[in-house]
């Protein structure tokens, strides 16, 4: 790598990746390649919502998702560059539709702490904007407007709360 201003960016997330996965009793990050790593999988263990063709969405608690850093990241984050939505596949969330996972704008430089609690908002459907114009499923968005009270899906927190 020869730019040592995003090398440093990349080793201060992996610093925090660490630092948040330990005290997390519901995500495993893990970096992905090297030293500087620009790539993570996010495993949450978290509640939120599949749906199998016409069957009512069910709970469900492993999701998988990848996070990429490209070279230009600093300058400029694509979410669709950044994110990539892996598992399930039967997701049910207005803002996901495999492989695409909308946070909304993400600004160049956004840390990756910050991306995982995103993630985690998205998937709990602690943050949620029902609107078919805007929804990646317009089908799962419908559904949240009916059943606004079930939210958050999951209320606990991901970060574990020490006394």
């Amino acid at each position: 790598m020869n730019d040592p201003v995003f090398e440093s960016f990349l080793m201060s997330q992996l610093e925090d990746a660490v630092a948040l996965a330990a005290s997390s009793d519901i995500l495993d990050l893990r970096p992905c390649d090297g030293p500087a790593p620009t790539h993570y999988l996010a495993r949450y263990r978290a509640r939120g919502l599949v749906k199998e063709g016409v069957a009512e969405p069910e709970i469900a608690d492993d999701f998988l998702v990848g996070i990429r850093f490209h070279h230009d990241y600093l300058r400029f984050a694509n979410p669709a560059h950044v994110l990539t939505w892996l598992a399930p596949v039967s997701i049910f969330h207005p803002n996901i539709r495999m492989p695409f996972i909308c946070l909304g704008p993400i600004a160049a430089g956004t840390r990756l702490v910050e991306l995982v609690y995103r993630v985690f908002d998205v998937i709990t459907f602690s943050k949620v904007t029902p609107r078919e114009d805007d929804a990646l499923n317009t089908l799962a968005c419908s559904w949240a407007r009916r059943n606004w009270h079930r939210f958050p899906i999951d209320r606990r927190p991901l970060k574990r709360i020490t006394r």
